[in-house]
């Protein structure tokens, strides 16, 4: 039923992805054959792709307009818009698939598949003969134990569902916080219990594992809301198990899986197409500057890792492979105040301590010394060039 499960995510996520890049490919395609004063020959699938894309993004519009954003950057939104029957359809299977969890356990005694049940078994034989518990090393044994009953609990938990379960609040959560607890107990008593760290072993050996292949399944980087919701609860995860950590092969191995993800986004996921100014018309222009701003939203989402991942990772997939790979050079392409706004806006989503004199990564320094090569630019006599060079202040007093 899990294999079920992440089979439906990874579909989706897949078709999203596989439309997304798709659809940039058509448009540079299209404005690649516009450069050489031909017109562009489309097929039947590409009218459709382009007349679907056309309808998602004015649909984006409205509900923007609805919801009264009125700063937008036309590239940071996401294009996940599915149609009512792929949603009914998603609907229909998860349904079935929750319908044949109700009997897995079906012909099962409670003290055997039930969490509760279980725990009752096993602290029955600790108040009875606790020297042969201890010896028995059950406190190793009963998160196996525990984990098809856990993982039938948290089968449609996802981090990516808005307004999805919350594993603080789950019944077996609390039962593993209160079982062996005695009205007796001594802080020493709980420092010598083998069963003192029943619950960040079952996070570590069940829920890790499961939030691993989902972040494989459904996360996809390009999405700010998914990335934060990953941050938050890997995050809430370290917080409370500090036991997770570089000495827990589940938790390393998780990092290692989002970094390489990340990886995957800057090759697959960034385009920012290079045109002479000269020949830089109004639909040229405005795919330059969405590429760019999706690109600058993923770089959003990569550093938003910081502190979490190490710096040596985030500096060489945020700032190496994106940054002065694909970003600078669009900068050095756009005139001083169109260069500004793109140094406004890639400094206004890097980690602020970046920008503090000794925590600046080398990595930072080609923006730097371009910001102030674009400052000696511009034609501070000029109000678009002042408040372009206004807009560098932040970046300016980090350069060396």
């Amino acid at each position: 039923m899990e294999q079920r499960l992440l089979s439906l995510y990874r579909r989706r996520t897949s078709e999203l992805t596989s439309r997304r890049r798709q659809d940039m490919r058509d448009q540079a395609e299209e404005l690649a054959v516009s450069t050489k004063n031909t017109t562009p020959k489309r097929d039947d699938q590409q009218v459709r792709r382009a007349a679907e894309r056309e309808g998602r993004r004015i649909r984006r519009l409205k509900a923007r307009e609805t919801k009264s954003l009125q700063k937008h950057a036309e590239g940071m939104s996401s294009d996940d818009e599915v149609t009512e029957m792929e949603l009914a359809m998603l609907r229909t299977q998860k349904e079935q698939i929750e319908k044949d969890a109700r009997y897995v356990f079906e012909d099962a005694l409670d003290e055997f598949s039930t969490v509760p049940g279980v725990l009752q078994r096993f602290d029955l034989w600790k108040r009875t003969d606790r020297d042969a518990y201890s010896e028995a090393y059950v406190h190793m044994c009963l998160p196996k134990a525990l984990g098809p009953l856990i993982r039938l609990r948290i089968l449609f938990w996802s981090p990516f569902i808005e307004g999805g379960l919350d594993l603080d609040e789950t019944r077996w959560n609390q039962q593993l916080l209160l079982y062996n607890i005695r009205d007796n107990e001594t802080e020493d008593l709980l420092r010598e219990d083998p069963d003192l760290e029943l619950v960040p072993k079952c996070v570590e050996k069940i829920i890790i594992p499961k939030l691993d292949q989902l972040m494989g399944a459904q996360w996809d980087p390009m999405s700010t809301s998914q990335s934060l919701a990953l941050v938050n609860v890997v995050t809430k995860l370290l917080q409370d198990y500090p036991t997770l950590g570089p000495n827990s092969k589940a938790f390393t191995l998780l990092i290692n899986n989002i970094a390489e993800k990340m990886r995957e986004a800057v090759d697959n996921d960034v385009f920012i197409p290079i045109y002479p100014r000269t020949i830089m018309d109004g639909r040229m222009s405005a795919f330059f500057q969405r590429q760019f701003a999706t690109s600058v939203k993923l770089l959003s989402n990569i550093v938003r890792w910081q502190g979490l991942l190490s710096d040596e990772v985030i500096c060489e997939i945020a700032l190496d492979s994106l940054l002065n790979r694909y970003l600078l050079m669009a900068i050095r392409l756009s005139d001083a105040t169109d260069a500004a706004v793109k140094c406004h806006m890639v400094g206004s989503v890097l980690p602020r301590v970046w920008l503090h004199s000794g925590h600046t990564p080398s990595q930072l320094m080609p923006l730097l010394n371009q910001t102030k090569t674009i400052a000696q630019q511009l034609d501070v006599n000029k109000p678009l060039s002042r408040d372009a060079l206004e807009k560098l202040s932040g970046l300016l007093k980090a350069a060396p």
